[in-house]
């Protein structure tokens, strides 16, 4: 399989928490290929005890090098500003 298919069928997640004034919060960061051949970059995050999400903010890239590239600064930012695993 050609390296080109091989990245329609990858998809990159992680979910990350953080405490604040006492409640825990989350982050959710997803990368998906679409059906159209660019990246979805789905940025979630919220308040662990409420059933929906505060906010959801989708991202789409025409290359996959800028997708990994925009998630792992997002997850990069996010761990300095105090989320964790």
């Amino acid at each position: 399989m050609d390296q080109m298919r091989l990245n329609h069928f990858l998809s990159y997640r992680v979910k990350l928490y953080r405490e604040v004034n006492h409640k825990m919060r989350y982050y959710s960061i997803n990368l998906y290929p679409t059906l159209f051949g660019e990246y979805l970059l789905v940025k979630e995050f919220g308040g662990v005890k409420n059933k929906k999400p505060t906010r959801i903010i989708k991202e789409y890239f025409s290359h996959l090098e800028d997708s990994i590239k925009a998630f792992e600064k997002l997850v990069g930012e996010k761990v300095k500003k105090g989320y964790f695993l």
